[in-house]
């Protein structure tokens, strides 16, 4: 709801890099009228998406494995120069003596862990 209302009604395109079935029916639940999600972040478990809705509204969903190695000296520089500012993907820093604590909140399904960065 707070996406819809912060883009007027609905993001043009969603990126779910998590890979639970929960975040990517909430990702695609932002999307406007004629929007794409995009699935990066894999899951074996089924999704249940809206047919009708997929239909009605024009959408798109389309999954991702990553990029070909041609393309990574531009997002390289896309990143350098602030066109994706990856640091507003990261929720949490966590040294490599807690990783055995945040694998813990992960299988209790806390989802302030999901976007955690390890630090040796």
């Amino acid at each position: 709801k707070e996406v819809r209302k912060l883009t007027g009604g609905g993001a043009d395109i969603a990126f779910e890099a998590i890979g639970k079935p929960e975040t990517i029916q909430s990702a695609f639940g932002t999307l406007r009228k004629g929007g794409r999600l995009v699935v990066v972040g894999y899951s074996a478990e089924d999704i249940k998406l809206s047919a009708a809705r997929i239909m009605f509204f024009e959408m798109e969903v389309v999954g991702s494995l990553g990029c070909r190695p041609v393309d990574y000296p531009r997002l390289i520089e896309m990143v350098r120069v602030g066109k994706i500012k990856v640091a507003e993907l990261v929720t949490h820093k966590l040294p490599l003596s807690e990783i055995n604590e945040a694998l813990d909140m992960l299988r209790r399904g806390d989802e302030s862990v999901l976007r955690s960065v390890v630090i040796p």
